[in-house]
């Protein structure tokens, strides 16, 4: 990662219980997105940790804009620029176009591309698994509080959860070959 990278993770760093006004925080964005981007889009889908009830997360919607493919990602940087969002790139993430806003990080995948498919088991894994849901929280509050105040919390953070997160996908059917760029 590159400093400017790391700089993307500098939002204050917090893990809180789950609150249930994030599906309507979404279901108000997703209507928003689709207002200047529906055409380009296949689907706006609530994604991460707040989109699972009882979920502890960090207080940031997670959204997931699928496309067939990124031929018109110039006019969806500008569609979400004009609502406010900015524009990062890869920002690490091969197969991903990132977008942040204040309380908001979209990431736009093309359909059934290693991203969006790996999201969709660990996501689906963990809601027909309340058990591992809740052992998931209890690791990221662990973790927020083990790195409360570092430079570099979200890296770290996100690190840590590397070894749990890769054992809830090989249980999902994933293929472990297939590891995420940003869990190396």
């Amino acid at each position: 990662m590159t400093s400017d990278d790391i700089q993307e993770y500098s939002d204050p760093f917090q893990v809180i219980d789950y609150d249930p006004v994030w599906a309507k925080v979404f279901s108000d964005e997703h209507d928003l997105i689709l207002s200047v981007i529906g055409q380009y889009v296949m689907k706006v889908e609530h994604v991460g940790s707040t989109s699972i009830p009882g979920l502890a997360a960090k207080p940031i919607i997670d959204i997931q804009v699928v496309v067939q493919d990124f031929s018109n990602l110039s006019q969806c940087v500008e569609g979400m620029t004009r609502i406010g969002y900015s524009y990062k790139g890869l920002c690490g993430i091969e197969g991903r176009e990132y977008f942040k806003r204040p309380g908001f990080h979209v990431h736009m995948v093309q359909i059934d591309n290693d991203e969006y498919t790996r999201k969709t088991l660990f996501l689906q894994y963990l809601r027909e698994h309340k058990n591992v849901c809740q052992e998931y929280a209890e690791l990221k509050k662990r973790l927020a509080i083990k790195w409360a105040g570092h430079p570099s919390a979200h890296l770290e953070y996100n690190y840590d959860k590397t070894e749990f997160i890769m054992g809830v996908l090989a249980r999902a059917g994933w293929n472990p070959e297939l590891k995420p760029q940003y869990l190396l």
